[in-house]
């Protein structure tokens, strides 16, 4: 069993990659897998192959659903939505008061362009 021939098994079987991106396994672990049992031996294989197939397969199956979209939107609750909204404007008023955030308008370091008829001695 040569590197060339793992490295065709793995984008035959992209499922391994998450096993290793999730620290699962290693890829060295799974060479010695290969090199060991070959990639005929679905005993070998049944515990890495069939769990993420199945995850791909429901995941595939999602689609944008606009009849979803809308029982979504419809089942947000109004009162709170704007309950919260309005509680962060209160927050954020207070704070405004408080000096912490400055607005344009009144801060004093404010830029002032110099007059055009002015020159720098007067």
């Amino acid at each position: 069993m040569s590197k060339d021939s793992f490295k065709l098994f793995v984008r035959k079987h992209p499922e391994l990659i998450q096993y290793v991106n999730n620290n699962q396994m290693t890829w060295q672990k799974f060479y010695d897998m290969y090199s060991l049992y070959g990639e005929e031996d679905q005993a070998a294989w049944k515990d890495y192959f069939g769990v993420e197939k199945k995850k791909e397969t429901s995941s595939s199956k999602r689609e944008f659903n606009f009849t979803e979209l809308v029982k979504y939107i419809k089942s947000v609750d109004m009162d709170s939505l704007q309950k919260g909204i309005s509680g962060l404007e209160k927050a954020i008023s207070f704070i405004q008061d408080l000096g912490i955030i400055k607005t344009s308008e009144g801060s004093p370091n404010h830029y002032q362009p110099r007059p055009i008829y002015k020159s720098f001695e007067d």
